[in-house]
């Protein structure tokens, strides 16, 4: 049975530009809600031990990671089982680097790709050169607070679709950034495990997809072909099946401002485009919406829509999307463009 877990994989602490101390920060965690957290600080894992074994204590699984801080981007790198030297790397060389993490068993996120860089924040926009982007493995579409009606997490989403529309599998994920208990509104990355909540298994599902994200409730779904259930991340077959979806309104109740975040409507979207639009007529428990249809296009997810702190229409909740086998098309090494 699928469990779905919060997770936030993006934080800093006083080890590198973050106020929090280790400890302050497990404890934020907790308070929140978190069933997971990544250490990730900037160029340096040396508070990894101590943190590992505050999270421990709190009930928390540790995920090891580092953010690499260059004057060409960041990227988050989680359970690299060795080092991959940031210094030095040139744009043209990001193929490489990352390859050499991939062989460390470690897996890599693009940070915040359209964040004001010079001459504000010099490297916080992304402008290493990939070439080939099936080495990614997730970008942050969400990052900081407030990041549904951000205009940078406008052009993460158009940059991940994008990709998907060219026949890329990149996880979409959400980053807090967390720096600071500034208890400001946030996103939560949604974890799909079957078994155990284990660092392996959080980045298992990262790799294959198994995500949502949300700025309020749970949002989730499946397709059912066959009698057989297909998760985000999985491949369909390209003919008659059901997407079924669901509202989970419990989700972290103390966490979300259900005065300021009012769900209005579900989108089942494929390849960009609208199929469905599925009302929202309840705020409480769960909230199931189904469609039958001939799929054809390269892949299928759900958005929830809604108000966002006085903005319509504003996306509040995603998937990350059930790719669709027999689509005929070719994965474009070209990289778009940043």
């Amino acid at each position: 049975m699928m469990k779905w877990y919060p997770v936030e994989l993006h934080t800093h602490s006083i080890h590198s530009d973050g106020d929090f101390t280790v400890e302050e920060l497990v404890r934020a965690a907790k308070r929140d809600g978190y069933a997971a957290l990544a250490l990730t600080d900037h160029n340096t894992s040396s508070g990894v031990n101590t943190f590992c074994a505050q999270a421990k204590a709190q009930g928390i699984v540790p995920v090891r990671g580092l953010e690499w801080t260059t004057y060409w981007g960041h990227m988050v790198v989680l359970e690299e089982q060795g080092y991959t030297d940031w210094r030095g790397v040139r744009p043209e060389q990001i193929d490489q680097a990352i390859r050499s993490i991939h062989a460390h068993h470690g897996i890599v996120g693009i940070a915040h790709p359209y964040s004001l860089s010079d001459p504000v924040n010099t490297g916080y926009h992304w402008a290493f050169q990939i070439e080939d982007w099936s080495q990614v493995d997730y970008l942050e579409v969400w990052s900081r607070n407030y990041a549904p009606y951000r205009i940078q997490s406008q052009r993460a989403f158009e940059l991940w679709e994008n990709l998907l529309n060219q026949g890329y599998h990149i996880t979409a994920m959400t980053g807090r950034d967390w720096h600071r208990d500034d208890r400001l509104p946030c996103c939560y990355t949604w974890i799909g495990v079957e078994n155990v909540l284990t660092e392996d298994s959080i980045v298992n599902a990262i790799r294959n997809g198994r995500v949502c994200l949300s700025a309020g409730p749970l949002l989730t779904m499946k397709v059912i072909q066959d009698a057989q259930d297909f998760f985000p991340g999985e491949c369909a077959l390209e003919e008659m099946l059901c997407v079924k979806m669901e509202i989970d309104f419990r989700t972290l109740p103390e966490v979300w401002d259900r005065e300021q975040i009012v769900p209005r409507e579900i989108r089942l979207i494929c390849d960009g485009e609208t199929v469905k639009k599925f009302p929202v007529f309840q705020e409480k428990g769960k909230m199931e919406a189904a469609h039958f249809f001939e799929a054809a296009g390269r892949w299928l997810r759900a958005d929830l829509y809604g108000d966002y702190y006085g903005v319509p229409d504003c996306r509040i909740a995603v998937t990350n999307p059930v790719y669709l086998k027999n689509a005929s098309y070719s994965i474009s090494k070209k990289s778009p463009h940043i």
